[in-house]
């Protein structure tokens, strides 16, 4: 016992002494959402007290969440490489119009839970920081995921093939496609603007986060729960790389470290809002972190799954087409490798 108390004051000390080797830094940060649990639960804590505590006051931090910031989301990398924003979080689906390769680390259908979202996360993570740092001029930070991207619908759905000729809004091109391979009419919109959409039945479905869509409350307007995992919004947070540049080396190395202990959070913190989501939803008595509801769940059959991982092996294959030899080559080599999937 006095070896493990000694060996913790060391560390203490040492952690101590590294703090004071920091100089002065304070950066302008916009982080997710401020509607989703996990800004609440890990960004800002991380921000406002994990940063400087570590840091011994060193190291501070303004954050401000997505909405608040007058911010859409696709312009989070431009901002960061021109360097009018210090550190940003964006999902990678928003910013793949500035890189079609971005796309690869979350396509649909290829994650059916959060565990295999991660493990793709982690194995594409080279493949996305390369790219990053030298084709956009940011500094890979952090991977992080929201709760799994399900179907909030109108009236029920039982099975697969009820979604045909539904109107659908969808998040990015892929989803897009996924669900017009399913046979739905994919519907862009806002997130602020799905509940009044389904409201006057602009549209009979929408696909968002298993929490998030709890969060804002979509289950007074739509009764019925899909659950049909297309994605998991895999994003990140990173900052530009002339910020990156000026910083000492000693910010830099300690900045590293914790954006590691921020993005276990968030995995984490997500693989539990995910858990209860369903329960939530649904008014079970599990339910944890999100509102009751009273939902009407359903999922696909093990043959429909069958036919899932043919639409999302086509998605794929489109995709490959789009992102070239190059890109493939890299994408097998790491996320499917994973999946057991290989792209032609």
């Amino acid at each position: 016992m006095k070896t493990i108390i000694g060996a913790m004051l060391l560390a203490t000390a040492h952690l101590g002494a590294m703090a004071a080797d920091l100089p002065k830094t304070h950066f302008k940060v916009v982080g997710g959402g401020s509607h989703n649990y996990t800004f609440g639960a890990v960004e800002k804590p991380f921000w406002d007290t994990t940063l400087p505590e570590a840091s011994g006051g060193q190291i501070t931090a303004d954050l401000t969440g997505l909405s608040e910031s007058g911010l859409k989301g696709p312009e989070v990398i431009r901002l960061m490489r021109t360097g009018a924003l210090d550190i940003g979080m964006g999902v990678f689906a928003y910013v793949s119009g500035d890189d079609v390769l971005f796309e690869g680390v979350d396509l649909p259908g290829m994650a059916p839970d959060i565990d295999t979202a991660r493990k793709i996360a982690q194995a594409y993570r080279p493949v996305l920081d390369q790219r990053m740092s030298e084709r956009h001029g940011i500094k890979l930070l952090s991977t992080i995921a929201y709760t799994a991207q399900v179907f909030f619908c109108r009236e029920p759905v039982s099975s697969l093939s009820e979604l045909k000729g539904r109107k659908i809004r969808t998040r990015g091109r892929n989803m897009a496609d996924y669900v017009s391979a399913l046979g739905g009419t994919p519907v862009t919109l806002p997130f602020a603007e799905v509940v009044t959409a389904l409201q006057t039945g602009v549209i009979d479905c929408a696909v968002t986060g298993i929490g998030s869509g709890n969060a804002a409350k979509w289950f007074e307007v739509a009764n019925n729960l899909y659950n049909l995992p297309i994605d998991w919004s895999i994003g990140f947070y990173g900052i530009g790389m002339k910020r990156w540049q000026r910083l000492d080396p000693a910010v830099q190395a300690f900045l590293q470290e914790q954006a590691k202990v921020l993005e276990d959070r968030l995995w984490e913190e997500t693989k539990r809002e995910n858990d209860f989501a369903l329960s939530c939803n649904t008014g079970q008595a599990e339910c944890q972190i999100h509102e009751k509801a009273s939902m009407t769940a359903a999922a696909p059959t093990e043959q429909e799954q069958e036919e899932l991982r043919k639409v999302a092996q086509g998605i794929a294959q489109q995709w490959g087409k789009s992102c070239g030899k190059d890109c493939v080559s890299q994408w097998n080599d790491t996320v499917g490798a994973v999946v057991g999937v290989t792209i032609e």
